[in-house]
């Protein structure tokens, strides 16, 4: 049969390997311990302990079946290898979380002064703020590891003390995270005492020597080859281009991976066959090199993975057994788990091992469906693996990001090329800087790669609608895991007719709700819950508006969860943090058409907002009427030019709907209290909805004011256990004794008010 026939050949379904159901035992008693202490080390309420019965139950029941009933008899093997994994994840995960327990009892009530802190692989940069995975040591003993914060940079290995201040993680997603990835607490370092580099271990040494010679901080081109040659990508997600490769759903090229090793083990391959060496010391040494190429890039889950994969198929192929990828991967994950059990919440496993997976399924699938198509073989083979790998991370990448990249196939099938040449050459030509005749010359043409790649991503981010925002909550995270798996047992001979039924399908299930609430959305008024701080939107048709835009990129999230794809105008109040905090991540995450202030208040923006390519500046002043498709948004303060650094330079606005028997009058506050309110509420009169000011406080309102006003809700956006004590008792009192309803964010989560014939509608969103 020609290589053209086999093309066009139905690819057989894969096969399944037993050790598949090792791994779903370990991962389910796993996952059910780990999370049970971390709720425990979080201070939370964990859950009955009677849940843990159940992994015992489940193994009994396994084996049970396996040995008593013959209809599951072909079924045996799995049903004793998922029985031992759950014996065994749990057993593993149990010692784990035991030690925990007492590394953060070891931990409490000691001073950062009496630990010593050895720095574990890069920082992540944010603000000009490195954070660290540290070991912490009391003397010789070594307590547990914690996540260091400091301002300046620390080498891998370094041995640190400092003074600072000791604290537990929140219970919130990042904290519940760190911890099930094993940081039991925080320090954030007030002064560094001292710092101590060590002699570092021969390829940690070559490392950091290396980038050295890049110089990854001075230049994109040069983070770009830090991270692709040497696992580092710090400073490069740190700067606007590290925002361009998660647009264009090609970050996993940055990421040392299988096609990293793959790249690397051809390189050394071809060496080695050029050698008199025999077959087997030629495979041991390949295995040896790749394996300290992974330690050299960091040791990331991804690159350890296919590391043992490749041993673990090399080991196979000499004991004269078939190479069976999914059997490799299995075993690795078995392995990885059992070793260290917190590996199971790192993103970069789940990400390495579920495109992995769906790639060994799935890939030859694809690339025959493409070909069915009409797609070029070589085409359909890039593509191919682009789309098994994207859609089977989806459900880790939305909830995670909030994003979905439309031009990640695309961008792949270009961009891939270039990074495996920038690889290549880099692997040849950066050592070759250590030869002072050649130091100067031997990144240029790395360099010259790197731009053009650099070149490449800027030109797709650019693309409009790139990517796009996804609810965390979108049924794609069940339904696409749900496809995979009903294909998987299905196997149905690829139709182009029945294939474009299908495509056509899923893109009118999905772009139908798109244009819905891009360009035929109700009108409505959304007090979003973004914690102590504020972020109104305002939306009606296509035209949407916000006001306000929190402290940080919660405000992302809860326009993503509000099916928010692009921004008209942003409305901010004044220049307090909590109001403008969020507004660098919205620009960065949706096109946005305007930023309005208050008159003369743009002399006082933050640089971070200011000379954003594309958008608009405005500065309104009082009397000054905005439409928002059909709500009329009139500036009723300040009155006269502010600077916009106080409560009292708060831009209110009044918003007015009154169409087809249908009306809303909403009065948005900022932060300004009653001394300015009194100013204008008498030419305000009657509304049906009052955002209170300054997130409820004590002097936002009164019995007069609410007497003129006469909202029928009042609502406060405030954050659960602010230090500040919003909504104060005084405040709820005001408005209740006034005979009008109140809410707040805490309890309700996004509050939405929409007009309707008999007044307004509410309804309410938990994030």
């Amino acid at each position: 049969m020609s290589a053209t026939e086999r093309e066009h050949v139905m690819p057989p379904r894969p096969l399944m390997p037993w050790t598949m159901a090792i791994c779903a035992g370990l991962c389910a008693s796993c996952g059910l311990v780990l999370n049970m202490a971390a709720d425990l080390l979080l201070g939370e309420q964990p859950a009955p302990v009677t849940l843990l019965i159940a992994i015992p139950v489940a193994a009994a029941a396994c084996i049970v079946l396996a040995r008593s009933c013959m209809r599951l008899v072909r079924w045996r093997r799995w049903l004793y290898a998922a029985a031992l994994g759950l014996v065994a994840g749990a057993v593993v995960s149990a010692a784990w979380a035991i030690g925990a327990l007492h590394a953060s009892r070891a931990l409490d009530n000691r001073a950062a002064s009496s630990l010593d802190f050895y720095v574990q692989g890069d920082p992540s940069i944010n603000d000009g703020v490195y954070s660290y995975a540290c070991d912490a040591y009391a003397g010789e003993k070594r307590l547990g590891q914690v996540r260091l914060s400091c301002d300046r940079e620390l080498g891998a290995g370094s041995h640190v003390r400092a003074i600072g201040r000791v604290s537990r993680f929140e219970n919130d997603a990042y904290g519940r995270s760190r911890v099930l990835r094993g940081e039991f607490r925080k320090i954030k370092v007030i002064r560094l005492v001292s710092v101590d580099e060590g002699s570092p271990r021969p390829l940690l040494w070559l490392r950091n020597e290396l980038l050295a010679v890049i110089a990854p901080a001075t230049d994109p081109a040069r983070s770009l080859v830090a991270g692709v040659v040497c696992g580092r990508s710090s400073e490069l997600r740190a700067q606007p281009a590290g925002d361009w490769f998660s647009v264009t759903g090609t970050a996993h090229l940055i990421a040392v991976s299988g096609s990293h090793l793959a790249i690397v083990g051809f390189m050394i391959e071809s060496a080695l066959q050029k050698t008199r060496l025999s077959r087997g010391l030629q495979r041991g040494l390949l295995v040896l090199a790749l394996a300290a190429y992974a330690v050299f890039t960091g040791s990331s889950p991804s690159a350890v993975r296919a590391c043992c994969m490749v041993a673990a198929s090399l080991v196979a192929n000499d004991a004269g057994r078939r190479r069976h990828g999914l059997s490799a991967l299995f075993v690795t994950m078995a392995i990885f788990v059992l070793l260290r059990p917190t590996v199971l919440f790192e993103m970069g496993f789940q990400l390495s091992c579920a495109s992995v997976f769906a790639i060994l399924c799935f890939c030859p699938y694809a690339t025959y469906a493409l070909g069915e198509l009409g797609v070029p073989s070589g085409v359909a083979s890039i593509l191919s693996v682009t789309l098994c790998s994207q859609l089977a991370t989806l459900p880790v990448t939305i909830p995670a990001f909030g994003t979905f990249s439309l031009i990640a196939p695309i961008a792949n099938a270009v961009i891939a090329p270039v990074i495996s040449v920038l690889l290549a050459s880099s692997v040849v030509l950066v050592p070759c800087s250590f030869v002072p005749l050649l130091r100067h010359g031997a990144l240029v043409v790395p360099m010259i790669v790197a731009r053009c790649a650099l070149f490449f991503e800027q030109l797709f981010a650019a693309v409009p609608g790139a990517s796009v925002s996804v609810s965390p909550n979108t049924p794609l995270v069940y339904v696409v895991p749900f496809a995979l798996v009903v294909l998987l047992v299905w196997w149905p001979r690829p139709c182009a007719r029945s294939m474009a039924v299908v495509l056509l399908c899923l893109m009118l299930a999905a772009g139908v709700p798109y244009v819905y609430w891009d360009r035929c959305a109700p009108p409505s008024v959304t007090v979003l819950d973004v914690g102590q701080a504020d972020a109104i939107l305002v939306r009606q048709g296509g035209a949407v508006a916000l006001v306000d835009c929190g402290l940080d990129e919660r405000v992302v999230s809860a326009l993503v969860r509000n099916n928010v794809h692009h921004i008209d105008a942003v409305f901010v109040t004044h220049w307090d943090e909590d109001h403008w905090g969020g507004l660098p991540d919205v620009l960065d995450q949706f096109s946005v058409g305007t930023i309005a202030v208050a008159a003369d208040a743009l002399d006082g923006a933050p640089a971070e907002v200011l000379n954003r390519p594309g958008v608009t500046y405005r500065q309104v002043a009082y009397g000054d009427t905005v439409y928002i498709g059909t709500f009329r948004a009139r500036v009723m303060w300040p009155f006269d030019t502010v600077d916009g650094e106080g409560n009292e330079d708060s831009l209110c606005l009044l918003l007015s709907y009154a169409q087809e028997g249908k009306s809303l009058r909403v009065l948005l506050t900022g932060d300004a209290e009653l001394d300015q309110e009194c100013e204008f509420v008498q030419e305000v009169g009657d509304i049906d909805v009052l955002k209170l000011g300054h997130h409820g406080s004590k002097v936002s309102v009164d019995g007069d004011l609410l007497g003129i006003l006469q909202p029928e809700l009042s609502i406060a956006s405030a954050g659960e256990g602010n230090r500040y004590g919003h909504p104060s008792d005084a405040c709820i009192d005001a408005v209740r004794d006034a005979g009008g309803a109140f809410v707040c964010t805490i309890e309700q989560g996004d509050i939405t008010v929409s007009p309707s014939v008999k007044g307004f509608a509410m309804r309410c969103q938990r994030p």
